[in-house]
């Protein structure tokens, strides 16, 4: 049972199958067919974790929804033929996060955790994510809860993703100079990844501290290349156009489809330069092609 146990081997159907074959107390038809809901359930979410909320002009995607729909069914069905399972209870709460119902999904993290089959590592895991959901659903206090409850083992398997989310839950509750300090541990550590820098430099920039963020946006474009678009965002905010639409142009080269979706989804904080024709040929590829 212990390849089930590790989080369904990082949801690998076929590990799965195999990890079936050691429950010899069950029917093999049963067996089977919890193995193959699980694993149907796996590709589901996957599939739906992919894909975004809702297409360019904001119109939910049904697709995705049906897909985490047909999930949860194939998850009910597995429950009712093996119930306790840490890792349906696990999915459960993936499916909750999916659908944008985070006290829901922290609920199912938890009740995952008190499942017999649950290991240790598998806890760490469920530990976070039943605090960054706690987070999510706007009870900061919980996830700090839950945060500290598991801090040493967590600390060693996180790290800077721990730091990162009890600095969001201190913002939450208008512990500003805590989260900032927290924020600024993670940019300092020659350790971190560039994207926990730059996860670091947004969030500081969202508590007010502008030019550290800049600063530390700055140092991570190299490895980070969307971190041009958002350096541009703060030089647009001060008034400095040129060089804010020199960063916009750097990072459409690198990114271009990602750049484009941020200018959709943030066309007001670009409203003031809409009518610049070195902004258009960013964001609209028809006026950067040549007449004909």
């Amino acid at each position: 049972m212990n390849a089930i146990r590790r989080r369904f081997a990082l949801y690998g159907p076929a590990a799965a199958l195999v990890a079936g074959l050691a429950w010899s107390s069950w029917r093999v038809d049963d067996q089977i067919d919890v193995m193959t809901l699980l694993s149907s359930a796996d590709v589901q979410l996957r599939f739906a974790h992919r894909m975004p909320e809702s297409d360019k002009d904001g119109v939910p995607l049904l697709a995705r929804a049906e897909l985490v729909a047909t999930a949860e069914r194939y998850l009910v069905d597995a429950e009712s033929l093996q119930p306790g399972l840490a890792v349906t209870a696990e999915f459960q709460g993936f499916a909750a996060m999916l659908r944008g119902d985070y006290a829901t999904a922290a609920a199912e993290y938890r009740r995952a955790r008190a499942c017999v089959d649950c290991t240790e590592e598998q806890r760490d895991v469920l530990a976070f994510n039943e605090a960054r959901m706690l987070a999510q659903a706007g009870d900061a206090g919980a996830a700090l809860a839950a945060l500290g409850a598991h801090g040493r083992n967590l600390d060693q398997r996180f790290g800077r993703q721990r730091q990162l989310a009890e600095a969001g839950a201190l913002r939450q509750l208008g512990r500003v100079s805590e989260a900032t300090a927290l924020l600024e541990s993670v940019i300092a550590d020659p350790a971190a990844q560039p994207a926990e820098r730059l996860a670091a430099a947004l969030a500081l920039a969202a508590l007010g501290a502008k030019q550290p963020a800049a600063a530390a946006l700055a140092a991570t474009a190299c490895e980070e290349p969307i971190s041009d678009y958002f350096l541009a965002v703060l030089k647009l905010e001060r008034g400095e156009v040129d060089s804010g639409l020199d960063l916009l142009e750097r990072a459409s080269a690198a990114l271009p489809a990602e750049v484009k979706r941020l200018l959709r989804e943030e066309a007001d904080v670009w409203s003031a330069v809409a009518a610049n024709t070195r902004f258009q040929m960013v964001s609209d590829a028809e006026l950067a092609a040549p007449a004909r």
